[in-house]
């Protein structure tokens, strides 16, 4: 094997070495997958709507590529967190029941509460459960085909102050 090949193979360990050591853990999740499936070509799709004495609703979609639509049944226990992490996609997620408080890449906090759904892209985020109950809710993933629906992430520079 030649000396540069060899240097690379190594750099690519411990680069996954590093991300797994680095990686924050998940506390109290249990997130069964409900169902699962894939579509082999671009999805493209658009809904409108006259909503009465309101502006019009419009809504797109779209993929290139192959892709996993998945969904998951995810609860987490009270006090839990499921740990910096990013997707390879997207996440539609509603909170059936418990709240959480959401944190983006820069610590910024947002939270939710049961009822509530958000969507999340590809950036870095993590979450606690605030309540005194678990966190039960629904995630509906569209992500590349093959890919698993979450990467863990470090932590980054802010999340030391709030101890995720």
């Amino acid at each position: 094997m030649k000396m540069k090949t060899k240097v690379l193979i190594g750099v690519g360990a411990v680069a996954v070495g590093a991300g797994v050591a680095l990686a924050t853990p998940i506390v109290g999740l249990l997130s069964p997958i409900l169902a699962a499936g894939t579509n082999n070509h671009d999805l493209h799709a658009r809904g409108r709507a006259q909503v009465t004495g309101s502006e019009p609703f419009h809504v797109e979609f779209e993929t290139e590529g192959p892709s996993t639509l998945s969904t998951q049944d995810a609860s987490i226990a009270a006090g839990g967190q499921n740990g910096w992490h990013s997707h390879p996609g997207m996440v539609v997620v509603t909170i059936l029941s418990g709240s959480i408080t959401w944190y983006d890449e820069n610590c910024n906090p947002t939270d939710y509460k049961a009822g509530d759904s958000w969507v999340e892209g590809s950036q870095v985020h993590a979450f606690r459960v605030t309540s005194t109950v678990p966190f039960h809710g629904i995630a509906w993933f569209i992500t590349a085909q093959g890919q698993p629906l979450r990467t863990d992430q470090p932590a980054p520079p802010c999340a030391a102050g709030l101890g995720l």
